[in-house]
């Protein structure tokens, strides 16, 4: 490419003919032969600067321009600095200069090389130490308008990177000042010339900030940034500067704050080029400014997403402090959050970071943990309340429901424990040393003491009493760490918690005590053995290991397998006997089959497969290991042989999945050693006897995944088989195929291991066998999980297949087992029947056979064929639809697009299959057609991607961003403006025929992309064209698609034009009135001060519209849109109707009636409603929609919020009849007008919405709805009938209607108290875990409204929070409810009551050890309640609590604590268990809470009924315990079960804190059961969990 600069031409040949090569070698050269020249210089130099310039102009793809750079700056550096005057004053002239600044910008926005900053010096220079000082000063100036009109958006070429990189450099140099900068803005600017200095700067930063959302401008626009704050910090620097002195660095930072509030974006980038350069270089301003971050008034005071990201940056700034040395972590001295005089170190305050810590944004809590552990040295040792904080809140931390939170979380624990483990290591190398040289000074008798010098990380120990103060700090953290993950793994823990606090101790594990050195992670042997002495920490992991969770059951085996070998075989006193964790292990492995066999789950026969697998590893002995492998085949090979015989009876009872799977475990370690030739021998007999183990079991299933049912077939002589059924055998065959596939997969997957002695190899036999097996399954399953595993083990065959020669050197092409599969596939095309537009597993075997990359089959080559076959013709009259080829070969390509490994491969065929899928649109047989959309949406994703969001999919380009590279795909174009054509000539004969189908994804591409710019024009026409279809879809997308060309340039003219274009085709007419819809609405989204700016042209079209739509009143679509252009325009640009004039056609109306013409209407009297503030008006046209239709009336109520909160927020006085209060009269008057669920969920909901607000204002009992209008209007919803939309806003409104109704109460009375009780009972009903999602949120919101006012209703009312135990107990469901988003809900809700936002494991701690253990007070309600709550029993009703007297009216009755442990013994052994509604709750934990609140509301009396409840808990315990004594508990025993677990603990946990109770004296009896319980329990082996909760 060559630009076009502006060079004057001139003869070159004739001026540098006696030049030859020799001469341009470089610029010495080329100056020393200008100056040899006698005459005519300048002229000659001008030739050579033209020969150059050109040179360096050319864009040169392999070797770049950078050498040719360099010699033209070199040339005109040397004529600067000639003593010939002539050319001295041309290599200073103005006219070289603008050109070379303009060679610079062309450039580097193409080729940023280097180089390039060569050509900013000269600039410098020139503008700088011009001889000419005219000259200098003219050309800065035009350098300085053309950088600040490129930052500033002014300039009309897209020149940014280049403009900040010269603005930069010039900077830097000083060659221009902040004064030349804002002279020239206020120039540029007219909007700024008028502003103070600070708020001009302010402009032109945030225009910076700006252009930071680009990846590749946001370095160098952060250097700009960085410059003005030094200038303007430092008055000195820029003494022009009139109002510097105003400039400080708390404004600084509240620009920080606005930038990242407008664009959260760019936070990180502000991180990285801004804030880093400052703290590494102006560290007074770095301090003062970290000092107003971590101040605790801007760190806690924070409410609201907005201020949510002001917080993430003051969290970024100090954890960057830190890094870089200027933050140091809390303490416990007392200059906390200040700056210390001694370190100049900002010291953080350990009430921030608690506060922090539990914030419910998930962002921020990230970032507070990452600023409490993150540190510069891992070496530096971390104090006692960084350790506390730690303690208080890893537990909610670890229970994060968000994957990537925990993801983050763990990566900073890493750290942790790093950081951890190197201070340990540090501190007691100091004691060692310091042991050493005493016993050395000891040696010496009294020769002089020896100097004490540290050298590494103990230098920053002070002396031997703070290392042995670190390193029992230390030491005590980390045992206190594994204690916790110990107690995060317990069964009844959530599955976020176990595989956090697994995969936390697989890194306590695996992180080394390195100090100082810096090697890969290695094994703590001391956590090793911590974990391998602990039988609960043992029997934990393997439980673990049939966790329902495939992560969690991987990270359990992982930790174990990383035990060393010599810790698992010390003999160790776990039982009455010695033994090892072998002898633990093994009889763990055979319980674990006999479950998996039983139940015949996935995870069952998963888990009991690992167990094989981390046996084979433990035994280490290969022998032994061979014999294992041998064992489990025999044992498969004998469940084969029953299957074989029996299908139906093996499937029920013996499953082989579990036995495949453990084979791939135990070969994943074998493959990993080297054998000797026997054993090798041995192993390749026992592959063979794998592979017919595969075959075997495929033929005995084959008939049941190869038939086309979806739901699965049952063959009739199985019918009879009692407890089989359909689902059965279908698990049973397709878990059968799936682990012999990936068996057989490991088995050859060897092949891409170097070819050294002894390694397990696949023979050349399997090899081709299983490549053989796997294509015979992938051409006749049906099964698509099953065919997905198929596809994946058919495709490592084919791969290897390049492999085959280094491993068999004998193999004379590799490539013939290839291409004999590839002719195999091509004849599954051609023959088999297709099943609608469904191919099952031919498209998997061409990709895999393309995935090898061989020489043959290639690429080109399947393409051919596969098109081929696609384009042969058919009609419908001569198929029945089951034998299709064209339809296998669609999906074909399908396939090819859509597989990551070949898509890039296959672009180059990009184009020719977009036509050819639009083709095959234009089948008469449906299955083609479909089968040609399905590829056209591949394609469609393949060129734009498919990690865009609906949103963004469905607004289309927004005229800038690049989606498509034309140049990439040239012949792109030309098949989309074929397509247009095609498709056009089509409809324009047929109307009504298909060919709409075609002309889709070509629309689409457009629409989402942006057309090519040379076809722009072409295109548009055609597009244009389909504004006038007579279907309505076809011009609705044709008007989305013109859209696009219209977002750029004129439009305003653009769209008069098309409508002149329109004629009297009415439809046209209708597309022309879409596509400016279209564009006013993208406008208003991407560029709404370009309409702003064009109000007199858009009031001009908008009358040509209303104009051309009067000439169509009996087509009332045309009608629609122009209201609907109207309606948007007054609603989003209200600037456009200004006083006195209004957008013309509010009478247009229509001769005829339609839904979206009298939504329309309805939406324009809203509007004007809004704009005079008519509540009455506002009530008329929703009763006006009531008569038209109930969809009509629904729009228009849902359209009420938006279009009136501008009038809402302006209303601050309280007026004789106030808006808010007439729209909430409209609200409740509708759920009487109106008996539509509907129609009165709208209403009910917005009326719920706008209570909220009015109950949060200062004064919102004057503005509230009187008590009998709210319950009026309750009252007649409970008639008619009531669906689930208006239950849930029943239930969700209705925390408002109580509030209201509580805060115009002057003294709660009796039966207030009594409805609210109720109401919390509802609420609490509501959240029952059997109910839906959408009645569960609507009562955690409903929470959420009523205690949103809570001071003003308390003050109001003076309620007593004891009396309503039932609203505090709804609150708490909802805390500990499964579904994050409720759990947040109530969070919110909680935070308002205990003063500060939290996180809901936090909130629901705080909740119940704060407000029901000290702030209810002591009641026998409250009593009750926390009794049944620890017990585990539903809370009492609110009607056993008298409000007059205070006292319970029935007394505690608790279901038996033994009938509850007997019913969680009886265990579901279904293949298909039903899963536990709440999998986010911990009986565990819960109980926990509560006995600490048990503790609180302790006043003397006696708890018999919960005595009663726990003793016979624990003699039933005790009985279990005797009884399981013989078969011993151990890992996968009793006690193991989540259920049984539960109830354990429940009573263990009751037991212990009835005993910890003073002045009783049968609480005796307790702890003696307790006792008896943990001396049995040890004996039978009990959960060790368990034992340590019945220890007093």
């Amino acid at each position: 490419m060559e630009m076009d600069l502006d060079v004057p031409e001139i003869r070159q040949g004739d001026i540098l003919s006696g030049a030859g090569p020799e001469v341009f070698v470089n610029a010495n050269t080329i100056t020393k032969w200008l100056l040899s020249q006698p005459e005519n210089r300048l002229e000659i130099a001008k030739s050579i600067w033209s020969k150059l310039l050109k040179e360096a102009s050319q864009l040169q793809p392999n070797s770049g321009n950078g050498h040719a750079c360099v010699k033209l700056c070199g040339f005109v550096q040397q004529c600067a600095k000639s003593n010939d005057a002539a050319l001295k004053e041309w290599a200073f002239s103005e006219d070289l200069s603008r050109v070379l600044f303009q060679f610079y910008l062309e450039s580097y926005e193409h080729d940023p090389h280097r180089a390039l900053r060569l050509v900013l010096d000269l600039l410098v220079m020139s503008s700088t130490s011009n001889p000419c000082s005219q000259g200098g000063r003219s050309l800065k100036e035009h350098i300085l308008e053309t950088l600040v009109a490129i930052v500033a958006r002014q300039s009309g070429r897209l020149l940014t990177k280049a403009g900040l990189q010269c603005l930069d450099h010039f900077l830097t140099k000083q060659a221009i000042t902040l004064d030349d900068i804002a002279h020239k803005y206020r120039e540029i600017q007219p909007l700024v010339a008028d502003l103070s200095d600070i708020s001009l700067w302010r402009s032109f930063v945030f225009h910076l900030f700006s252009w930071m959302e680009l990846s590749s401008v946001c370095p160098i626009a952060g250097k700009c940034i960085v410059h003005i704050f030094r200038g303007l910090n430092n008055p000195a620097s820029n003494p022009t500067a009139s109002d510097s002195e105003a400039f400080t660095v708390e404004v600084f930072q509240r620009w920080l704050e606005d930038a990242v509030t407008e664009n959260p974006a760019i936070l990180e980038d502000i991180k990285n080029y801004v804030l880093m350069a400052i703290f590494k270089n102006d560290k007074p301003a770095a301090l003062r400014l970290l000092e107003i971050f971590a101040s605790k008034e801007s760190l806690t005071s924070i409410n609201g997403e907005v201020s949510d990201q002001t917080l993430m940056l003051q969290l970024a700034a100090l954890e960057l402090g830190k890094k870089c040395g200027l933050v140091e972590e809390p303490s416990s001295s007392d200059n906390a959050g200040q700056i210390t005089q001694s370190t100049k170190q900002i010291i953080l305050q350990e009430s921030v970071l608690d506060y922090l810590l539990i914030h419910p944004s998930l962002s921020v809590r990230s970032s507070a943990f990452s600023l409490l552990v993150s540190c510069q040295a891992t070496t530096k040792p971390f104090s006692q309340v960084t350790f506390n904080l730690l303690k208080s809140h890893l537990s909610a931390l670890h229970a994060d429901y968000d994957a990537k939170f925990r993801n983050e979380l763990l990566g900073l624990t890493k750290f942790l424990i790093r950081r951890v483990k190197n201070v340990i290591t540090v501190a007691e190398r100091s004691l060692a040393g310091a042991a050493s040289r005493k016993n050395q000074q000891s040696a010496l008798d009294g020769a002089g003491p020896m100097p004490r010098k540290k050298f590494g990380p103990e230098a920053a120990l002070i002396d031997d009493a703070e290392a042995e103060d670190v390193l029992e700090r230390h030491e005590k953290f980390l045992r206190w760490y594994m204690a916790f993950l110990k107690g995060e793994l317990v069964p009844t823990a959530s599955y976020q918690r176990h595989i956090t606090a697994a995969r936390a101790a697989l890194l306590v594990l695996k992180v080394g005590k390195h100090a100082g050195l810096v090697v890969e992670d290695s094994i703590d042997t001391d956590t090793a053995k911590l974990i391998a002495d602990d039988f609960t920490w043992i029997r934990l992991l393997l439980d673990l290991m049939l966790d329902p969770f495939d992560d969690v059951r991987e990270t359990a085996q992982t930790l174990l397998s990383l035990l060393p070998r010599e810790v698992v075989g010390v003999q160790r006193f776990f039982k009455q006997d010695a033994c090892d964790l072998l002898d633990i292990l093994q009889p763990f492995c055979a319980r674990a089959h006999a479950l998996a066999t039983r139940t015949g789950r996935a995870d069952h026969g998963d888990g009991a497969a690992r167990s094989q697998g981390l046996l084979c590893k433990w035994l280490g002995d290969k022998s032994s290991q061979i014999s294992l492998i041998s064992k489990v085949i025999q044992d498969l090979e004998a469940k084969i042989s029953k299957a074989e015989r029996d299908l139906g009876h093996a499937a029920i009872e013996n499953p082989v999945h579990a036995d495949f799977a453990a084979l791939s475990y135990i070969w994943q370690v074998l493959v990993q050693e080297s054998y000797s030739d026997s054993q090798l021998e041995e192993l390749h007999r026992i592959q063979h006897r794998i592979f017919d183990c595969s075959k075997r079991i495929w033929l005995a299933v084959k008939h049941v995944l190869c038939d086309d049912s979806p739901e699965g077939h049952l063959p009739e002589e199985l019918e009879e088989i009692e407890g089989l059924d359909t689902k059965d055998l279908l698990s049973y065959s397709f878990r059968a195929v799936h682990e012999s596939s990936n068996l057989l997969r490991l088995v050859v997957g060897s092949l891409r291991l170097p070819p050294t002695e002894g390694v397990l190899f696949p023979t050349l036999d399997v090899f081709r066998s299983t490549g053989n097996l796997a294509f015979e399954q992938l051409s006749n399953l049906r099964h698509r999980g099953a065919f997905s595993t198929v596809s994946l083990t058919f495709t490592t065959c084919c791969q290897l297949t390049q492999n085959l020669r280094a491993v068999f050197p004998a193999v004379a092409d590799p490539d013939d087992l290839l291409r004999e599969w590839y002719q195999g596939a091509k004849a599954c095309i051609t023959t088999q029947a297709s099943t609608t537009r469904r191919s099952a597993g031919i498209p998997s075997l061409i990709s895999a056979i393309l995935a090898a990359n061989a020489k043959s089959p290639s690429m080109n080559e399947v393409f051919l064929a596969l098109t081929e076959i696609a384009q042969v013709p058919v009609r419908q009259s001569e198929t029945d639809g089951s034998n299709l080829p064209q339809v296998h070969a669609l999906n074909c390509l399908r396939d090819i697009f859509r597989s990551s490994l070949l898509s890039k491969r296959a672009e180059g065929h990009l184009a020719d299959t977009l036509q050819l899928a639009a083709n095959s649109l234009k089948s008469e047989v449906w299955a083609i057609r479909n089968c040609g959309l399905l590829l056209l949406r591949s394609l469609i994703d393949a060129l734009l991607g498919t990690g865009e969001s609906k949103a963004a999919m469905e607004s289309g380009w927004d005229g800038h961003t690049i989606r498509i590279s034309y140049n990439k795909y040239p012949s792109l174009p030309g098949v989309i403006l074929g397509l247009l054509r095609s498709a056009e000539e089509v409809m324009g004969r047929d109307p009504n025929s298909g060919a709409a189908e075609a002309v889709f994804p070509a629309l689409d591409i457009i629409r989402r992309a942006g057309p090519p710019e040379e076809y722009r024009k072409e295109l548009a026409s055609h597009i244009e064209a389909y504004l006038g279809s007579r279907i309505s879809h076809v011009r609705e997308i044709a008007a989305r698609t013109l859209c696009t060309f219209l977002l750029r340039g004129d439009w305003v003219t653009e769209l008069e034009e098309l409508l002149i274009r329109t004629g009297e085709d009415p439809n046209r007419t209708h597309g022309t009135m879409l596509t400016a819809k279209f564009v006013i609405e993208r406008k208003l989204e991407l560029d709404k001060e370009s309409i702003l700016g064009d109000a007199e042209r858009v009031y001009q079209l908008m009358a040509k519209f209303c104009f051309d739509a009067v000439n169509f009143r009996d087509f009332p679509d045309i009608i629609a849109a122009y209201h609907e252009i109207r309606n948007l325009l007054i609603s989003r640009a209200t600037a456009l109707v200004s006083e006195g004039r209004a957008l013309r056609g509010a009478s247009l109306r229509s001769t005829r009636r339609s839904a979206l013409l009298d939504v329309q209407l309805g939406l324009k009297q809203v509007q004007w409603a809004a704009t005079s503030r008519d509540t009455q008006l506002l009530e008329a046209s929703i009763q006006d929609g009531l008569d038209m239709d109930e969809n009509t009336a629904c729009r228009l109520l849902e359209s009420i919020p938006a279009i009136w909160e501008p009038a809402l927020q302006s209303t601050d006085a309280i007026s004789d009849q106030p808006i808010a209060w007439g729209i909430c009269w409209l609200y409740a008057k509708s759920c009487k007008k109106s008996t539509a669920p509907e129609f009165r969920a709208l209403a009910v909901s917005n009326l719920g919405s706008i209570l909220d607000k009015m109950l949060n204002s200062e004064k919102p009992a004057e503005l509230l709805l009187s008590p009998e209008t709210l319950m009026g209007m309750w009252e007649s919803l409970q008639e008619g009938v009531v669906n689930p939309a208006l239950s849930c806003a029943m239930i969700q409104t209705s925390g408002a209607v109580m509030a209201a109704l509580a805060i115009q109460q002057k003294q709660m009375t009796s039966d207030m108290y009594r409805r609210l009780r109720n109401w919390g009972s509802m609420i609490a009903d509501a959240l029952d875990v059997d109910n839906t999602f959408d009645t569960r949120y609507a009562a955690a919101m409903a929470l959420k409204s009523f205690l949103a006012p809570y001071s003003s209703i308390k003050a109001a009312c003076n309620w007593d929070d004891s009396f309503l135990v039932p609203i505090w107990s709804a609150l708490y469901d909802a805390l500990v409810d499964d579904d994050d988003e409720i759990r947040d809900a109530a969070a919110a809700a909680a935070g308002i009551i205990l003063g500060k936002p939290m996180v809901s494991p936090e909130a629901a701690d705080k909740l119940v050890t704060e407000w029901f253990g000290y702030q209810l007070g002591v009641t026998e309600e409250l009593r009750l309640h926390v009794i049944c709550r620890m017990t585990g029993q539903r809370p009492p009703e609110p009607s056993v609590f008298d409000i007059e007297t205070g006292k319970i009216v029935q007394g505690l009755v608790l279901d038996p604590a033994e009938e509850k442990v007997h019913k969680a013994l009886d265990f579901d052994d279904s293949l298909f268990a039903t899963e536990e509604q709440n999998l986010f709750i911990d009986e565990v934990r819960e109980t926990t809470r509560w006995v600490r609140a048990f503790h609180a509301v302790q006043d003397g009396n006696r708890e018999e009924g919960l005595r009663k409840w726990v003793e016979d808990g624990l003699r039933c315990l005790i009985r279990l315990t005797q009884e399981k004594e013989e078969e011993e508990d151990g890992p996968l025993g009793w006690t193991s079960d989540q259920h049984v677990f539960a109830m354990c603990a429940r009573v263990l946990l009751c037991a212990g804190a009835i005993a910890k109770v003073d002045g009783h004296e049968k609480e005796a009896d307790i702890a003696s059961l307790l006792e008896e319980f943990t001396e049995k329990g040890r004996r039978a082996g009990v959960h060790g969990s368990l034992l340590g909760m019945a220890s007093i």
